[in-house]
C-alpha cells in the first residue's frame, strides 16, 4: 500500500522503512524518525499559516509539536494530481486522561506557555484570514439563530423522536442562558482586548483538548494545529476547561485550579477573566449536540444524541453551581 507513495516520500526527502495505516493518516517509520503522513483538504495559504505558526512556537522554546515537514520546493506540502499530502514529524504515546488531575494540570500549564510563546506572531498581513479576534460575538449569535431554527424545524415534524421530545422540552432553558451569555459579553470589554491583542497577535492551538495532547516518554507533546488562528488565548483555555468539567461532572474545586495552573503561566486580566466565565455559561454543548444530530441526518446515531443530551441535562445543576462559585471568586 505504501509503495504507491514512493514518489511523494521522494519529494519529502525521507526513505520510509515500514508503517502502518492510522486514523486518517500513515504513521512512517523513516531515516529521519518517526512521522505522519496523510491526504489533506486544505487551502494551501492554512498549510503555510500552520508551518509558520508552529515554526515560530518551536523557535521561542515550545518544542514538543508536530512539526511540518518541508518538501524538497521548500513548501509544506506536495501536489500530486489535485492532491495535497503533508508530513509532520511524530511521536508514539497516549492522550491525557481527563480524570487524572496531575495531567490536567499539566495540560494546562502547557497551554499558558504555548500562549506564552505564541506571541508576537509576525505574519505582515499575509494571513487576515485566520485572524479571528472580534468574531466571538458574531459566532454565538448564528449558533442562537440555529437553535431556533432548529426547534421550528422539529415543531414543524409529524412524527418526535425521543431527541427530539428531549430537545424541545430543555429548549427555553438552555436558549435563555445563551442570549443571556452573549448579551453579557457584547456588554463587557471584549473589544478592548480585540484591540489589545490585535497588537501581540497570540497563536492560539483552536482545539486544544485530550485528542491532541499527547503523552510520550514523559513529556506532553502538542498535536494537530489545524485549527490555529489568532485569537483571545483565554478562548483556548475555556475549550480545554469545558471539556475538563464536563467530564469530571462540574468538580468545582479542579474547575478552578484548572484556572489557577494556567493564571501561574500567563496572567489573564479581569476583563479576560469574565470573558471565560460568559463562555462557559454559554450552551455550547446543547447547540453542538442538536447541529449534529438535526442538521446531518436525524437518523444518524440518535440513541448516541440522545444519551449525550440526557447526560448534559443531568449535569445542569452541578453546572449552575460550578458557574456561581466561578462568580463568586472573580468578585472577591
Amino acid at each position: 500500500m505504501l509503495e504507491e507513495y514512493n514518489n511523494i516520500f521522494e519529494q519529502f526527502d525521507v526513505k520510509v522503512k515500514n508503517g502502518y495505516k492510522g486514523r486518517g493518516a500513515f504513521i512512517l517509520d523513516t531515516d529521519k524518525g518517526l512521522k505522519l503522513f496523510k491526504e489533506i483538504r486544505m487551502h494551501r495559504e492554512k498549510i503555510k499559516f500552520m508551518y509558520e505558526i508552529e515554526e515560530h512556537l518551536y523557535n521561542k522554546g515550545f518544542p514538543n509539536i508536530d512539526r511540518i515537514c518541508l518538501s524538497n520546493e521548500k513548501i509544506p506540502y506536495v501536489e500530486d494530481e489535485d492532491t495535497i499530502y503533508i508530513m509532520k514529524n511524530w511521536v508514539n504515546g497516549r492522550e491525557i486522561f481527563f480524570n487524572d488531575e496531575s495531567e490536567i494540570y499539566n495540560s494546562v500549564k502547557n497551554l499558558a506557555l504555548l500562549h506564552k510563546c505564541g506571541t508576537n506572531f509576525v505574519n505582515n498581513n499575509r494571513y487576515q484570514n485566520y485572524i479571528k479576534l472580534g468574531t466571538l460575538a458574531t459566532k454565538l449569535s448564528k449558533h442562537n439563530v440555529e437553535l431556533v431554527r432548529i426547534r421550528n424545524k422539529i415543531r414543524k415534524l409529524g412524527k418526535w423522536s425521543e431527541f427530539d421530545i428531549c430537545f424541545l422540552s430543555s429548549f427555553n432553558y438552555y436558549h435563555d442562558k445563551a442570549i443571556e451569555a452573549l448579551s453579557l459579553i457584547e456588554e463587557s470589554n471584549y473589544y478592548n482586548l480585540v484591540d489589545k491583542y490585535l497588537k501581540e497577535n497570540v497563536i492560539t492551538h483552536g482545539q486544544y483538548i485530550h485528542h491532541n495532547i499527547i503523552v510520550s516518554n514523559r513529556k506532553l507533546h502538542t498535536m494537530n494545529f489545524e485549527y490555529c488562528n489568532i485569537d483571545l488565548p483565554v478562548i483556548d483555555l475555556y475549550r480545554l476547561l469545558r471539556k475538563v468539567l464536563e467530564k469530571n461532572d462540574w468538580d468545582a474545586k479542579m474547575g478552578l485550579n484548572t484556572i489557577e495552573k494556567y493564571n501561574s503561566i500567563y496572567t489573564l486580566s479581569e476583563d479576560e477573566l469574565n470573558i471565560l466565565l460568559y463562555l462557559l455559561m454559554y450552551p455550547e454543548k446543547f447547540w453542538k449536540i442538536s447541529n449534529y444530530y438535526f442538521n446531518l441526518n436525524r437518523a444518524w446515531k440518535p440513541k448516541q444524541s440522545l444519551i449525550k443530551l440526557n447526560k448534559l441535562i443531568a449535569q445542569k445543576e452541578k453546572k449552575e453551581r460550578f458557574i456561581m462559585e466561578l462568580k463568586n471568586n472573580l468578585s472577591t
